[in-house]
């Protein structure tokens, strides 16, 4: 997304939230959630290995991505997704949900939380893809909800996902800076979310953009301490 023209795209890129976990033993049970257009380039960012990475990550790493979560139509709704799956007592399309559950914490909460959130009428109609990159972590989804008849649930490898096999189809960009990937996201997104039709979406897709890079210096991201 480096231009104006690819702002709220639907169809044209490559738009996934993920979760990590941080492997390190003095930062056992730290998780984080965001958005990603690159997750090869971001886990990399992420661990320290080249620059711009989440400021809240650094120092937990290394860190292992357990689950992408991609198809989401637009960067938006990507956006709007990773929004309500960090919030999501906050989230007017989540938050009844997440009353529900004993505890939001730890990996595998997470996972179902996920499920969760692509059962409800916000999610349960998109084409998504959830892609496990390591087995020992399919077995936490045992606990989750069944998600729609069109979703897919997968393991491969980072090198194996769409947006660097199926170039032709993605407009990915492995020398873009951080500038198209967004750690933070107020509650000018979220509002939209599986709370209004698709024209008011479109509509407030440069306000929310906007706002996200106005709050470059002031990140909500989702982490466990």
């Amino acid at each position: 997304m480096s231009g104006d023209d690819d702002k709220g795209k639907q169809g044209e890129g490559f738009f996934a939230c993920y979760l990590l976990t941080s492997l390190s033993p003095r930062h056992k049970g730290h998780t984080y959630i965001g958005f990603t257009v690159n997750p090869r380039r971001r886990i990399r960012q992420h661990n320290g290995e080249i620059g711009s990475g989440a400021w809240r990550t650094k120092g937990k790493h290394p860190w292992e991505m357990v689950i992408c979560i991609y198809g989401l139509p637009t960067d938006v709704s990507a956006l709007q997704f990773e929004w309500a799956w960090q919030h999501p007592q906050e989230s007017v399309a989540v938050r009844e949900a997440a009353a529900t559950f004993k505890s939001l914490s730890e990996v595998a909460n997470k996972i179902k939380l996920a499920y969760t959130m692509l059962t409800l009428p916000a999610g349960q109609n998109l084409n998504i893809t959830v892609d496990y990159f390591s087995t020992k972590y399919r077995k936490d989804s045992a606990c989750c909800p069944s998600l729609p008849e069109q979703m897919k649930v997968q393991a491969c490898s980072l090198d194996e996902l769409p947006c660097y096999t199926e170039q032709d189809e993605f407009e990915y960009k492995d020398d873009c800076d951080n500038s198209d990937e967004y750690d933070e996201v107020n509650d000018t997104c979220e509002t939209v979310w599986g709370t209004y039709p698709d024209e008011v979406v479109n509509a407030s897709a440069d306000t929310c953009l906007s706002s996200i890079h106005e709050a470059s210096h002031e990140e909500f991201e989702d982490i466990e301490e």
